[in-house]
């Protein structure tokens, strides 16, 4: 059985202990995080990534909007788009349309699993 190919995975947290778990989770992977949301666009576009993992809640920045921002320009629309919240979410009044969302604390197995399945592989 090989090995699937490294994806590459973006972060926009400003919590840099989110960053440090995605890292150690998806350690096979190329992976990138800011901790604020200036120059997004272009970050996101420099990096390239397979997909992106956004907190909604930052000091300065609303994932819900920076989502949206994503997806309505041609260039990053088709990227997919996880949020993540502390807060519980109902996705049917998220003002946003992200591929999933998953709530913090979470859980290591499921985030993996919904991970590597927006990624088009098998859990590795």
């Amino acid at each position: 059985m090989s090995a699937s190919p490294a994806k590459r995975i973006f972060i926009v947290d400003d919590d840099e202990t989110i960053h440090d778990i995605i890292n150690l989770i998806f350690e096979h992977d190329f992976v990138h995080g800011v901790l604020k949301a200036d120059g997004l666009e272009n970050a996101i576009l420099d990096f390239s990534p397979d997909i992106i993992l956004m907190d909604i809640r930052m000091e300065n920045a609303d994932g819900r909007e920076l989502c949206n921002l994503l997806k309505n320009n041609p260039q990053t629309a088709h990227f997919p788009i996880v949020l993540f919240s502390a807060l519980p979410i109902d996705r049917h009044n998220l003002e946003c349309d992200p591929d999933d969302v998953i709530e913090k604390p979470f859980d290591i197995n499921n985030l993996t699993e919904r991970i590597n399945q927006l990624l088009g592989r098998n859990n590795v």
